[in-house]
């Protein structure tokens, strides 16, 4: 579609199962739009990019698998991600918990963020969307803090080609979250492709920041962070890099 407020928002409301007992929107459901006018990202913050410039695009899954396994979609879809993004020639990381990361090169900083939402009705519904920062915002553009894009680190890659690269990886990944070892798989391709553990970090709590070395990750996708008293295990939280690994 041309425009919509929030393609995160659109699916959820199809998630809903119609009074007859029928799935309106069935799993792998994929809206992309051309522009969000209410785009979100992780605090409700706000995300705004101009028309037919990024890809902007959510997936509706209606899960089988243990329901403690919902939180890994963000990290599935992060991991297929950069290994899209790899087949086009581009070096990428995952940043805990949600972000994609452009490394090396000449504008390395955020190139994408993922939302996912679970969605309580009956079948139970995960609405999982991304940003990726496909030719917005450019070297000269007054960019967000730490975002860069695709064509401001000179890769000039097709939209619709980039989505096909995403989904046929996630699909790929998904499996991970129905086999009884596939948390274990998952959490070590996460570890092969991130660009958090081993760094020291801020991680942001309400409570107050805690400061260490990120030096795991747990098999629920926890980030597991040293301050000195040995590790401690974060299931969500904002992370900063305080210094590169």
């Amino acid at each position: 579609m041309a425009e919509t407020g929030s393609t995160n928002a659109d699916l959820v409301a199809g998630a809903a199962v119609a009074s007859g007992g029928s799935v309106v929107m069935p799993d792998g459901s994929v809206l992309v739009a051309d522009h969000q006018t209410a785009g979100r990202g992780r605090l409700d913050r706000r995300w705004d990019a101009p028309p037919a410039a990024n890809l902007l695009f959510s997936v509706l899954l209606r899960p089988t698998w243990d329901p403690d396994r919902h939180p890994l979609v963000t990290t599935t879809l992060a991991v297929a991600t950069v290994d899209a993004l790899g087949t086009h020639g581009v070096r990428a990381a995952v940043k805990w918990p949600n972000d994609v990361l452009l490394v090396g090169g000449t504008a390395p900083g955020k190139v994408a963020g993922i939302l996912a939402e679970l969605v309580g009705v009956a079948p139970v519904a995960i609405v999982v969307g991304m940003g990726v920062n496909v030719g917005w915002p450019a070297l000269s553009d007054d960019a967000p803090p730490g975002a860069t894009s695709l064509a401001a680190a000179g890769h000039a890659i097709d939209r619709a080609e980039l989505l096909e690269s995403v989904l046929a990886r996630f699909e790929a990944r998904l499996t991970d979250l129905e086999a009884p070892d596939g948390p274990e798989r998952l959490r070590l391709a996460h570890l092969e492709r991130s660009a958090t553990v081993g760094v020291e970090v801020r991680v942001d709590m309400p409570d107050g920041p805690v400061t260490g070395t990120a030096v795991g990750l747990a098999l629920d996708g926890s980030l597991l962070v040293d301050s000195g008293d040995g590790p401690v295990s974060f299931r969500a939280g904002d992370v900063v890099h305080l210094r590169p690994a």
